[in-house]
């Protein structure tokens, strides 16, 4: 009995110890993956759906979607037929937010009352105010067009034609700073146009957020370029 005892003792307990062992690798990596899955994502597959509610004070209709910290919304207002208002806070890269975008624009184009009416894309700043923290390619990438320009006066932070809001809105067309709006409502047969810019404010580079960014493209701390506005889309079928 002892023979067979010590048998059993050399031969099946290694075996028994290594399947054990495997068996704890593998439930470990399962457990890695699934908490990976698990953190807050914006992608093409994010359960997130939109909300779609009235709001008195706003007289309008609102379309809301969240993820974590990202909330966006579009406010189309009854007094304003054919204008909707975007707002966000949410600060991952707009190739990020794409997927939400296009739930939003899903929902809207299927459902709104007011859908063939639509025509303008009101964006607000491309810097809001620190209460609404939100992505600022759109502000970087204005100003790195300016430096690029021939006709942008980096040192007196003026085009040389005078007129700053016709400067920003053509530039802002022609350097194509908005790639991933065009690529959203080209997937509803629509185009999008920046149509108007306002209140175009002015800054040293080496003063703006991103100016780490900037210098990788050769600007200088004194360059005055051009980084915030208000700015309007226009939209309209293809």
């Amino acid at each position: 009995m002892n023979i067979v005892h010590n048998m059993w003792h050399d031969n099946l307990f290694p075996l028994v110890l290594g399947a054990w062992f495997v068996l704890f690798v593998f439930s470990t990596v399962l457990s890695d993956d699934a908490s990976i899955n698990t953190l807050p994502q914006i992608s093409e597959q994010n359960s997130s759906t939109v909300i779609v509610k009235y709001s008195n004070l706003d007289n309008a209709t609102i379309y809301s979607i969240s993820s974590g910290n990202c909330t966006i919304e579009w406010i189309a207002r009854n007094f304003e037929i054919g204008v909707i208002k975007h707002r966000s806070q949410c600060t991952v890269p707009l190739s990020q937010q794409l997927p939400f975008l296009t739930q939003i624009c899903t929902e809207f184009f299927s459902k709104d009352k007011n859908t063939q009416a639509f025509r303008t894309l009101f964006w607000g700043r491309l810097t809001p105010d620190e209460s609404e923290p939100s992505s600022q390619e759109l502000s970087l990438r204005l100003a790195l067009a300016a430096h690029k320009s021939p006709d942008w006066d980096v040192k007196r932070g003026k085009p040389k034609n005078g007129d700053i809001n016709g400067f920003v809105r053509d530039l802002a067309n022609t350097e194509m700073i908005y790639p991933e709006l065009k690529e959203l409502f080209e997937r509803f047969h629509k185009r999008i146009t920046f149509s108007c810019a306002e209140k175009v404010l002015v800054l040293e580079a080496g003063k703006m957020p991103f100016f780490d960014q900037l210098k990788q493209h050769g600007i200088k701390a004194s360059e005055r370029l051009p980084f915030d506005c208000m700015i309007w889309f226009s939209v309209s079928a293809q």
